[in-house]
């Protein structure tokens, strides 16, 4: 009740007092109106008395009202009664019980040497949480843990109103006014709906505490692998591969866009699959399958510009052996993480210099930063790699995109390339087919880059299958996987070709194609 009201209906109750009369009499003869004192109908006036009898503690001055009020209706004030309880000499501590015998709140007054004595009352709710959290048939929580739900409270306070109250550890979990007012049946519905709100509480603490611990393994792990990776090099040796010559060395000609994607190095099949091309996908069958690429180039060469671009995933796992990015679930690799930066650093080394060497082309390498797959641990070796070819090729240029998508114009085309699904975010990937949904996004996106006109193509790899659908506005492309299908992938959908996608442009007329099942 707002502090004003509280001073008006003191007033008025005044007013009703020094009249004489009773408050019904005094409001039904509208004696107000002799005086020019304040205007309260009976019935409500009342009913707000009635409210402010429920309130269970009532300061000062709702007192004061409740004693006018009871002066000018001549009625008896109700009785409270005081009941002492059992407790040592240096506390005294009451249940107070209203006009209806059921307890109110309990009261406590507990000395202090050479210090005020420690007095209060506690709710019949704080009452009940004591004894439901304390006791061995409750939640058997400890007392510093408990004193947290008493922030007005000292742990020291805390412990005096324990010993005060005589509720240890063996007390019932239920307050002396739960035990007055709810049968046997009741309370045992009671206890048993607090254990299943106790036992979901701890299975939802054992959760989190077990998150905590894998999460500080998952760390550990990291810090064990940058820690092996700063004293370790990168070891790429061209030596174990031989210099691979097409037939006839070609002349400039046109521009081709060559779509690296998915190449899943490091990535096993076991022994028994639906389909044989990839049961010795190793380092020796990724390069005899890039030889067949070389050797397809030069039949539809000549080339002007070759702009190598790899969609990432061509690392299979995250520098943790057998783990994607997401570490939610085990992959068959037949190489640890170190062999696959290496194997994929000395292969993509030797592709560029078979391209410079079969080829009298300019050559450009780009990268998305990473695939879902191998997450940051392929940024890395995307930097590694063109640290190499820059140093080994100066005449090689190279652009790592930081972005989700990454930018190529040529010949007043756009193509906006990436993976197809983001390591950590994307709950699904990319579809197959362009759909209104990712039209959408799409749009949104190149708003946001004022990105307009025609010939806007996007180009993305992750589900190892080649695919093309359009609108419009741009056209939406899923290349294919050097790797092709694994053995998951083939029994719960469908083989898959593998190989490489590319874009061909002739006097500016785009042509798309692939060399498939290498």
């Amino acid at each position: 009740m707002k502090q004003s009201t509280i001073k008006k209906y003191i007033q008025f109750l005044t007013e009703v007092k020094n009249s004489g009369k009773t408050l019904y009499d005094y409001c039904n003869n509208k004696c107000w109106e002799e005086n020019g004192g304040l205007v309260y109908g009976y019935k409500g006036f009342v009913g707000s008395i009635s409210s402010l009898k429920k309130e269970e503690f009532k300061n000062e001055e709702i007192q004061r009202i409740l004693d006018l009020y009871y002066d000018v209706t001549n009625k008896k004030k109700p009785s409270v009664s005081v009941e002492q309880i059992d407790t040592d000499d240096r506390a005294e501590t009451s249940i107070i019980r209203g006009e209806d015998g059921k307890i109110q709140y309990y009261s406590y007054q507990i000395f202090r040497k050479n210090k005020a004595p420690l007095s209060g009352k506690l709710t019949r709710e704080e009452m009940n949480t004591i004894h439901r959290l304390y006791s061995y048939y409750g939640d058997s929580l400890t007392q510093r843990v408990i004193a947290r739900h008493f922030v007005d409270l000292s742990l020291v306070d805390f412990k005096r109103i324990l010993r005060a109250f005589n509720i240890t550890k063996a007390s019932a979990p239920f307050a002396p006014h739960y035990f007055e007012e709810l049968s046997e049946e009741e309370l045992r519905e009671i206890q048993l709906r607090e254990k299943e709100n106790s036992f979901l509480r701890k299975a939802e603490e054992d959760q989190i505490k077990n998150t905590e611990k894998l999460l500080k393994k998952y760390a550990q792990e990291n810090i064990e692998l940058k820690n092996q990776l700063k004293d370790s090099q990168f070891t790429v040796n061209l030596n174990s591969i031989d210099t691979f010559k097409v037939k006839n060395k070609v002349s400039n000609g046109n521009t081709i866009n060559l779509y690296l994607a998915d190449m899943h190095i490091g990535a096993s099949i076991n022994s028994s699959p639906l389909y044989g091309e990839n049961l010795n996908y190793n380092t020796d069958e990724i390069i005899r399958r890039l030889k067949v690429v070389l050797t397809k180039l030069s039949e539809i060469g000549p080339f002007k510009r070759i702009n190598l671009v790899l969609l990432g995933d061509n690392i299979d796992c995250c520098g943790i052996y057998g783990k994607t990015s997401r570490l939610d679930h085990d992959m068959p690799e037949n190489m640890d993480p170190r062999e696959q930066a290496n194997n994929f650093i000395s292969i993509l080394k030797w592709f560029v210099q078979s391209l410079l060497s079969n080829f009298n082309s300019e050559v450009y390498v780009y990268s998305v930063p990473c695939g879902n797959h191998a997450g940051n641990y392929e940024y890395i070796c995307n930097k590694a790699l063109f640290g190499t070819l820059n140093a080994a090729f100066p005449e090689v240029k190279t652009e790592l995109w930081e972005e989700f998508y990454g930018v190529l114009e040529i010949n007043d085309n756009k193509f906006i390339c990436c993976h197809g699904k983001e390591q950590q975010f994307m709950k699904k990937p990319m579809p197959l087919d362009l759909n209104d949904k990712t039209k959408i996004m799409l749009y949104e996106w190149l708003d946001s880059k004022h990105i307009y006109g025609d010939n806007i193509h996007f180009i993305k790899g992750d589900l190892h299958s080649n695919a093309l659908s359009s609108c419009k506005k741009l056209s939406y492309r899923n290349v294919l996987s050097l790797f092709g299908a694994s053995d998951y992938s083939n029994y719960n959908y469908s083989r898959n070709s593998y190989g490489v996608s590319y874009d061909l442009f002739i006097n500016n007329n785009l042509i798309r194609g692939t060399f498939e099942n290498i």
